[in-house]
């Protein structure tokens, strides 16, 4: 599920070397592991400092509810449960649990652990738990940094609250208010007191998503923030928003992010059929502007502003196919089985065998099972898609589809690539251009023009043209 360390004392604030690693698997692994101060992160020496940050596969929060002093008012981790619906997560009740603190009563104090894709950014993880927190707002605000500690607890209660997906992709998944009350957005829902943040966080990741960091997902996002059931405050939407533009400015630069005009594309990375040509002309149509193939260097790839020969390039773009085609695949599964559920189709199947509940079914029963035997051939193609003797064929397939001649590369004799611009020589610094692919340049300098020592070579000529007199 997740890694945390653990150092070799308990209670002790002033630690700060956590040498000992647990995967954590179960609850008894768990119990194991938290006995001692531990944190969730991995740090350079073993020593606990923000920027000795290497890397993290789970984020923790910690819930003290100290939000108010009526018991009927503080959560649960069946709360956290309901504002995080389908993740995986787990808790374990702190020392301090049900037991008078600073002058307080008793009441439930836990830490939260949420199993993530593994980070390695300490501001992206730091941005992660501020944004965990504006859809929890129950959680402590003192521990969002990237090098927080938890106190170990001896003999503690434990719980796995076993989900169908991580937290990172609930923070990214498309379906941003399912299982919130009062059902799915339909552009008319008011938003309730008491899902008010998760709704409005969870929005503000999707529009971002979907139409980038642009006043057009901004204006989206108080559009639906006027639906809220008394009206959040400016101050906590502003929190809201500045949380989801810091953590999808991040991910935007991790691997597998798909950009808005990707995430926007309606058509399927689904095959007209299920054979290698088919899924070479997936393949084609999607990465043509990425992968190309000619007999002189096989295949080329588009990476860091030019064209570069790379077999492990092309296997990179078809394992990227399969990743987006899982993802689609999941996605159509899980729609199909709700449909099965909802129209009694499911009741049928649980009752009888496959061949004689086709002909207990209605029209809309009998079409809805067979969109799931759809999905389910679907997944079934793509996991076979993603064997290396597939890899291969689907690239041997897609020669002829992303072949182009190697006289169009290079083409363009003034055309100079540079890290930062393409230049047309012909026109000098002015003849400045964004790089593209479609300029199909195999070739880059090291640095870039400018202005810095154009002094000293103009002192040179000068000294040339003197001593040739």
């Amino acid at each position: 599920m997740f890694t945390i360390y653990s150092a070799d004392v308990t209670g002790n604030p002033g630690n700060c070397s956590y040498p000992h690693k647990h995967v954590i698997l179960d609850a008894d692994s768990m119990k194991a592991a938290i006995s001692h101060d531990y944190v969730c992160a991995e740090y350079r020496n073993n020593y606990r400092n923000g920027d000795n940050f290497i890397g993290s596969d789970c984020l923790p929060v910690d819930c003290d509810n100290d939000h108010t002093e009526d018991p009927a008012g503080w959560k649960t981790p069946e709360d956290v449960m309901e504002a995080f619906p389908g993740v995986t997560f787990a808790i374990h009740y702190s020392r301090y649990n049900m037991r008078e603190k600073n002058g307080k009563p008793a009441r439930p104090k836990f830490h939260v652990l949420f199993p993530i894709e593994y980070v390695t950014d300490a501001a992206l993880y730091s941005d992660m738990k501020k944004l965990v927190n504006s859809i929890f707002p129950y959680f402590d605000t003192k521990a969002l940094d990237a090098a927080r500690f938890f106190f170990g607890t001896s003999a503690a209660d434990v719980a796995l609250y076993p989900g169908r997906m991580n937290l990172t992709e609930f923070l990214e998944e498309d379906a941003f208010d399912d299982d919130m009350p009062d059902g799915q957005y339909d552009g008319n829902t008011v938003i309730p007191e008491g899902s008010r943040n998760a709704t409005m966080s969870r929005f503000a990741g999707r529009v971002i998503k979907k139409y980038g960091d642009t006043e057009e997902a901004y204006q989206a996002f108080l559009d639906e923030a006027a639906k809220c059931v008394p009206p959040l405050e400016a101050s906590e939407l502003s929190t809201i928003w500045h949380s989801a533009q810091r953590f999808f400015a991040r991910i935007r630069q991790q691997d597998g992010y798909v950009p808005p005009e990707v995430y926007n594309d309606p058509a399927s990375y689904k095959p007209e059929d299920f054979s290698d040509v088919g899924q070479a002309e997936v393949l084609s149509k999607y990465f043509s502007k990425e992968l190309r193939y000619s007999p002189a260097t096989h295949f080329i790839r588009y990476s860091d502003h030019y064209w570069q020969e790379s077999e492990p390039g092309a296997q990179a773009v078809a394992h990227e196919l399969t990743r987006r085609q899982m993802k689609e695949a999941g996605r159509d599964l899980l729609a199909a089985l709700e449909k099965l559920k909802n129209c009694g189709a499911q009741t049928i199947l649980d009752s009888t065998s496959k061949s004689k509940a086709e002909q207990l079914m209605n029209d809309e029963q009998l079409k809805a099972y067979q969109a799931f035997l759809a999905a389910q051939a679907y997944r079934a193609f793509v996991i076979k898609r993603r064997d290396s003797k597939y890899v291969t064929a689907t690239l041997k397939e897609s020669h002829p589809m992303l072949e182009i001649s190697p006289r169009d590369l290079d083409a363009d004799c003034f055309a100079l690539n540079t890290p930062d611009a393409t230049f047309d020589l012909r026109q000098g610094m002015a003849g400045a251009r964004e790089h593209s692919a479609e300029d199909f340049i195999t070739k880059i300098t090291s640095v870039t023009p400018g202005s810095k020592g154009q002094q000293i070579w103009k002192d040179c000529l000068d000294g040339l043209e003197v001593q040739r007199r």
